[in-house]
């Protein structure tokens, strides 16, 4: 016959009742219990453990609120924007007035490279072949290429024309007047002479209807009456 409930419970409690040293495993079991409630939550642990992995991408946000608007693109560009102030002024442009000494200055150094002998005075050249004639081979020399017969216009003209001379050579034509009227206070073409440099006893008085003025090797102007003389040709620029 099977013992009752409460007997069996008897024994097991006895079972457990051992001397101290002994160990005894009571092999009756009760049934289990209901579950207690939780405990309290223990302190926190130390940290510093392992980073946990990644973790999977969330879903996908809701739209945001629009920006503000930009100017649409032509061909990757963006459009202008607005034209700025008007700058200040620019230097003003060269007039053909402005270009005109420039361009008379070209034009007569053109002309004057052209020559054996070449001085420049300011605005003026002085050119020559270095070669003899007489007045009137002078005055057509110079004619014949657009130039004038040389007559220096104050000290410094008259001192470069003196460089002229060279070897036994020492006088040089001037453009003056040649007529017993022109009392050789003007030049060929009747402009009077702003500038002379007479030797003493000069200009003299022509016996004839004409004499000729020369440049000497001093920058003194003397009379000639033989104005088929031998003398440098030098016109002027």
């Amino acid at each position: 016959m099977a013992m009752s409930r409460p007997l069996t419970l008897g024994l097991c409690v006895l079972s457990l009742l051992v001397l101290p040293g002994q160990m005894e495993k009571c092999e009756c079991q009760g049934p289990r219990g209901y579950p207690g409630p939780p405990g309290p939550a223990g302190p926190p642990g130390v940290s510093g453990g392992v980073p946990g992995l990644p973790g999977a991408p969330g879903e996908r946000g809701l739209p945001g609120l629009p920006g503000s608007y930009e100017l649409p693109a032509i061909d990757g560009r963006n459009v202008p924007g607005p034209p700025g102030s008007p700058g200040p002024p620019g230097p003003a442009g060269a007039t053909d007035l402005d270009l005109e000494p420039l361009q008379d200055s070209l034009i007569k150094l053109e002309l004057a490279v052209n020559y054996d002998f070449t001085r420049r005075v300011d605005k003026k050249y002085f050119v020559s072949h270095k070669r003899a004639g007489s007045f009137d081979d002078a005055v057509r020399f110079c004619t014949k290429r657009g130039l004038v017969l040389a007559l220096p216009k104050n000290e410094e003209e008259n001192t470069a024309l003196t460089q002229v001379f060279e070897g036994a050579l020492k006088n040089a034509w001037l453009n003056v007047d040649n007529s017993k009227e022109g009392k050789f206070q003007v030049d060929l073409k009747g402009h009077p002479l702003t500038f002379s440099k007479w030797a003493d006893g000069e200009p003299k008085v022509p016996n004839g209807d004409r004499s000729c003025t020369m440049l000497t090797e001093s920058g003194a102007w003397r009379v000639t009456y033989e104005c088929s003389f031998n003398a440098y040709i030098v016109c002027e620029i």
